[in-house]
């Protein structure tokens, strides 16, 4: 089994060397390392790729990775020598949810532990339960241990006061981030929990406006699958025409028509596409219609059908 894995890691790096070549001219531009002045403290979870959450490259930030996103020693060792070698000046805790730490059962977790890393936390079984908490530090609730993290962060202020200590919180589900302005003021996860829906509007108006700063003549409707999402996309299309009529580089109703008829006097067309996942949260079910932002080819049905 030890083969295999390092056979997997080892033909990974291989395939990452090819690209890292093409790609080294690029990075050895780069003038400053990190490109910006930013550290994130996130967990070791492996779904979380920070690269990818927010589109960094390459050498853009530091990152610090452990089980919780949680303040340690070692933790402050390492922002410490960014921040004096490299002039750290915004720090961000992101935590996510469905966080292993909040599941672990301690005494579940004793049994499975060898006897002689028991012995060295202590010789009284009856202090076994006290020193594993102090060791693993296992939470319960995501939003208040991004809150902990970054109270014990600030000490950092009193050394260097014009660094920033701010956190997000992260969906493993859907891929979105929240910022700490709106996740700040619920008391626990449960309450953020209560006012999901209400949160993933918020998020839905951002992305909104996002949709709108990049190409929005791309935005077209997929009549290939789901004809109720079409539905919902022209919804979602004609009421941010509305919203935004007296901007002069916003789509008009007259141009999405004109393209519509371009699209169906065509057997196919090159459009961009993406498509946005519907969104769970424990027994919340939203739909997102889809929206398409990278190239492919789609066959159109002809009007008759």
């Amino acid at each position: 089994m030890a083969e295999i894995i390092k056979n997997i890691i080892l033909k990974g790096n291989y395939r990452y060397h090819l690209k890292f070549s093409k790609e080294l001219d690029k990075i050895n531009k780069i003038e400053n390392i990190p490109k910006y002045p930013v550290l994130i403290l996130t967990c070791m979870d492996p779904r979380i790729n920070i690269n990818e959450i927010f589109q960094f490259n390459l050498g853009d930030v530091f990152v610090l990775r452990n089980a919780g996103n949680l303040y340690t020693l070692d933790v402050l060792r390492s922002i410490i020598l960014a921040i004096v070698k490299y002039d750290i000046k915004y720090i961000v805790v992101l935590g996510h949810l469905d966080c292993g730490m909040t599941k672990i059962n301690l005494n579940e977790f004793r049994e499975k532990l060898p006897i002689k890393f028991l012995s060295s936390l202590t010789q009284n079984y009856h202090e076994h339960i006290p020193k594993l908490r102090s060791f693993f530090k296992p939470f319960v609730d995501e939003i208040q241990n991004i809150k902990e993290q970054i109270k014990s962060l600030e000490l950092i202020k009193e050394f260097y006061p014009e660094t920033e200590i701010s956190g997000m919180l992260y969906d493993v589900e859907t891929g979105l981030a929240f910022e700490y302005e709106k996740i700040k003021d619920y008391k626990n996860i449960e309450s953020f929990r209560q006012h999901y829906k209400e949160i993933l509007a918020y998020k839905k108006n951002q992305f909104t406006d996002f949709l709108e700063e990049i190409e929005p003549k791309n935005i077209i409707i997929d009549n290939s699958n789901d004809h109720s999402q079409d539905i919902e996309l022209n919804e979602y299309i004609n009421s941010s025409i509305s919203e935004n009529e007296d901007k002069s580089n916003k789509i008009s109703k007259i141009e999405l028509d004109d393209m519509k008829d371009k699209l169906k006097n065509n057997n196919s067309t090159i459009i961009p596409k993406i498509s946005i996942p519907k969104i769970q949260f424990h027994g919340v079910k939203i739909y997102i219609p889809k929206i398409y932002t990278e190239k492919r080819k789609i066959s159109i049905d002809s009007e008759n059908k």
